[in-house]
């Protein structure tokens, strides 16, 4: 989406779906022979973001309801908020260990489960969840 003003009447016309390589235009405007030239204008949509998913999504894991069963979110805030509540970050966050390295003890080895986690409960955690979709079926 493009915004477009001429030069010479300063005529103005928002959010033209058109290919990035469009020539200049001539202005649409009775008695101008100015050219409609491709701007950027402030508080046009070309920086707006939807938040909401349409549908919703349903996590199966960390943020999901108490119970193991998948939790729905209708937006990207919603699951912002739910996880910084339970204390969760939805991406690795690679910290290294030391200065001037980027090796980290956190993020060279991805088998096994996170530190700190009881594997009992986990397996149980996942028995729950595993039957719970296969009910769905």
């Amino acid at each position: 989406m493009y915004d477009r003003r001429c030069n010479i009447c300063g005529h103005i016309v928002e959010d033209l779906l058109e290919p990035i390589n469009s020539p200049d235009l001539p202005c649409d405007q009775d008695l101008c022979d100015g050219l409609q030239l491709r701007c950027w204008l402030p508080g046009s949509a070309n920086g707006v973001v939807d938040d909401s998913i349409p549908g919703g999504l349903y996590i199966k894991n960390a943020l999901c309801n108490p119970d193991g069963t998948p939790k729905r979110y209708d937006s990207h805030s919603d699951i912002k908020r739910a996880a910084e509540a339970g204390g969760w970050t939805n991406a690795v966050e690679h910290i290294p260990a030391n200065k001037g390295t980027d090796k980290s003890p956190h993020t060279t080895r991805w088998v096994g489960l996170p530190q700190g986690l009881d594997p009992v409960a986990e397996a149980e955690r996942l028995a729950h969840w595993h039957a719970h979709e296969a009910s769905l079926k």
